[in-house]
């Protein structure tokens, strides 16, 4: 390999390597961006592309402006002391499995320590350890050449349909529907049993009144894309995967084989073989491309950043050029900046997506006429976007001002449903896909001095809520034996079948 075609591949490398924890949900099927997006990821994934360019040209020249100094030698070996571990450092997001900080800077030393050990006193081998570290760094060109190639196929990918609907003709005003809302990571113990005593709840303690409450679930799921899933088909998924070619495959108990999502077997075709209609109004799951034919209407939607981007597909080209590279500069000179800015960029998503959703589920169940009616919101999951204090959208707020703002919209919800004359013959389902991940939200930005105080320090309880207001219910009852949460696959399967009889 010739010196300038080395060194073009050596630039190449170094920023695939650096900057992959930015674009790997974009190719990787763990990283499911394209299960998160209801438009095409075109743009993204080209930002991501210009970030790669931008990083190899400035790696390039800075290698150029230093190989020309006098002791170019000595700083050669500065770089070979600083990048491995530096570049171990920037992908511990990425490995699989936790490395501390600590492991990385230990790593880093011995490293250091044997090139000095070995230049002072074997400098053949270093010799060695030199050009194969070279060797290295421009073979990682290979993989930079991978993502490249998986980047192309994220800006071609087209997502399959946002929303579609059928005409549902108006029934009978008597006719028995179930409506199933998820709030998204709504728990049990700060909405009921623990409440902090600066949060009020007025809606969820009204829809208690007249409904059964269970204080003891047991979980189902961790993530979302799990427990959506599950709770459709009424088996344990633990793992989740769609592909560019739209295809969404599960694995069954922790079996190896991964299957096709079989929409013929979920609740939503449940209803369609019994004849009744259905309409989704859903949020992070793609509901459309997965139910389109299943369902009578549906609509999904989903405006948060990418987990690791940080990129997102309202913001402009330049701003997802420019952000991601702005955040890795800050991390290394102000973590705290970085950590501010992050946050913002993470609520600016998650409140485009809380505003879309919350106005088409209430439009939705404002006009729908389907048996069925499954909402699916994206409160009171982090980060916060209200603040409970204004009745305002904020940033910077806890989850407490995220129940605040579920219990508002809970509110709006109960209004509209209980002034339709299908309201006594009404099943209502409130539930938690999980619970308050306070262990996952606490190292990253978003997580709030309220947020430590309310968890305890971060302490997690795994019981999501669930409360169900069954028909013609007018006084609380409780559960308080341990029940999974999948029990409300059977019980959403039992009203569905009960709607359906003459």
């Amino acid at each position: 390999m010739t010196g300038p075609i080395k060194r073009a591949a050596q630039a190449w490398g170094f920023a695939a390597i650096l900057l992959l924890p930015n674009y790997i949900d974009l190719t990787s099927g763990a990283g499911d961006a394209q299960m998160r997006s209801p438009v095409p990821l075109t743009r993204v994934a080209l930002a991501q592309f210009t970030d790669l360019v931008l990083v190899a040209l400035l790696f390039a020249g800075i290698i150029a402006l230093l190989r020309v100094l006098p002791g170019w030698h000595t700083v050669r070996w500065v770089l070979m002391a600083l990048l491995p571990p530096l570049l171990l450092a920037r992908n511990l997001n990425v490995i699989p499995f936790d490395v501390p900080s600590s492991a990385v800077f230990a790593l880093g030393f011995l490293w250091t320590g044997l090139l000095l050990f070995l230049i002072l006193r074997i400098p053949r081998a270093a010799s060695r350890i030199g050009s194969a570290g070279s060797a290295i760094l421009a073979g990682f060109a290979i993989f930079g050449g991978a993502m490249t190639w998986q980047l192309g196929r994220a800006m071609l990918w087209q997502p399959g349909p946002q929303s579609f609907a059928s005409h549902i003709p108006q029934p009978d005003p008597h006719k028995p529907r179930l409506v199933w809302i998820i709030f998204d990571e709504l728990a049990y113990r700060p909405v009921f049993e623990y409440r902090d005593p600066s949060l009020h709840l007025p809606n969820f303690d009204r829809l208690r009144g007249e409904s059964t409450l269970y204080t003891d679930v047991v979980p189902i799921a961790f993530r979302t894309k799990r427990a959506v899933p599950s709770l459709q088909l009424g088996r344990t998924v633990t793992d989740v995967q769609y592909t560019a070619g739209n295809r969404y495959l599960l694995q069954y108990d922790h079996q190896p084989e991964w299957r096709l999502f079989d929409a013929n077997s979920s609740l939503f075709a449940a209803a369609k073989q019994l004849g009744l209609t259905t309409s989704i109004v859903g949020w992070y799951i793609p509901y459309c491309p997965v139910f389109a034919g299943t369902a009578t209407g549906c609509y999904w939607s989903n405006d948060d950043a990418q987990d690791r981007g940080p990129t997102l597909s309202s913001a402009s080209f330049a701003e997802d050029v420019w952000f991601p590279l702005r955040i890795l500069a800050e991390q290394f000179v102000s973590p705290r900046r970085a950590w501010n800015d992050l946050t913002a960029w993470n609520a600016r998503g998650h409140e485009l997506s809380v505003k879309q959703m919350s106005q088409r589920a209430l439009q939705e169940v404002a006009v729908s006429h389907a048996d069925m009616l499954y909402l699916h919101l994206p409160v009171p999951h982090p980060p916060a976007v209200w603040s409970r204090r204004t009745a305002a959208f904020a940033p910077g707020g806890s989850y407490l001002d995220s129940l605040d703002y579920a219990d508002r919209l809970l509110g709006q919800v109960l209004d509209v449903l209980e002034a339709q004359p299908r309201w006594a013959q009404t099943t209502l389902i409130v539930q938690g896909d999980h619970s308050w991940r306070t262990q996952m939200w606490r190292p990253l930005p978003g997580w709030t001095a309220e947020d430590e105080r309310v968890s305890h320090g971060g302490v997690f309880d795994p019981r999501p809520m669930l409360m169900i207001h069954a028909r013609g219910q007018d006084s609380p009852a409780t559960v308080a034996a341990p029940t999974s949460l999948m029990y409300v696959h059977g019980a959403v399967e039992a009203d569905l079948r009960a709607i359906s009889r003459p």
